[in-house]
């Protein structure tokens, strides 16, 4: 008996070409028309949210691909769908949408939040720069909690401004140098290897400055990182 287990990068794919499709016909067919009216509008917004909805899945299932926690990802998940779900309610709803639009702009926040925890996490860093990683966590919390502070307590002026500005670049200069840690440490890593046989006859090589040459068999060859 096969039991069916859903893939949320498959599924992601699926419906982010589905939404990017939908989004270029009505986009050229209003072109086309001359027109732009208010159903194309919410069809147009519709399929945005569901793209924004899709990437994030795709995201969170790259994650859940990695084993380990799936509870962060899957989390993200559920979060992420729920409030592009209700932002697509308030684009087509008739009544008072203003808490509805808060709700769903605070979910999505919330989602995009643990997105970048689950994917944050599957970077491999060594102890030197743990602290980089573990930075990344509060600083987009504090994000996602401050944008959700300042739409429900309606936050206006400069200073709101700057201090969203400050927490904003710091969570995306974590999050940048996360990846590019784990890359500089790969090809570190990478640059240390030594071989001990020759690929071609197993006999031991001779190596110059990372290229080998194995007297048995007369093959060169070297070692780059992947």
């Amino acid at each position: 008996m096969t039991i069916f287990r859903p893939n949320p990068k498959r599924t992601g794919f699926q419906v982010l070409i589905a939404s990017v499709v939908m989004s270029a016909a009505l986009g050229i067919y209003s072109l086309l028309q001359g027109e732009f009216g208010d159903t194309d509008g919410k069809i147009l917004l519709s399929a945005l949210a569901v793209a924004a909805a899709s990437v994030l899945t795709l995201a969170n299932g790259i994650a859940l691909e990695r084993g380990g926690d799936t509870r962060i990802p899957s989390a993200a998940i559920v979060v992420s769908i729920a409030g592009f779900a209700l932002l697509i309610v308030v684009i087509w709803g008739d009544f008072d949408r203003e808490n509805f639009a808060k709700a769903a702009a605070s979910l999505v926040f919330v989602g995009t939040a643990l997105t970048q925890w689950s994917l944050v996490s599957l970077a491999r860093l060594p102890g030197r720069f743990r602290a980089v990683q573990l930075a990344a966590y509060p600083l987009s919390g504090l994000m996602a909690a401050f944008l959700i502070g300042a739409i429900w307590g309606n936050l206006e002026g400069s200073g709101t401004a700057q201090t969203g500005g400050v927490i904003g670049i710091l969570t995306v200069a974590v999050t940048i140098i996360v990846p590019v840690l784990q890359r500089l440490e790969t090809v570190a890593v990478a640059a240390q290897r030594e071989i001990s046989f020759c690929p071609y006859c197993g006999e031991p090589p001779a190596s110059r400055s990372g290229h080998y040459l194995c007297a048995a068999c007369g093959s060169a060859f070297r070692i780059s990182p992947a």
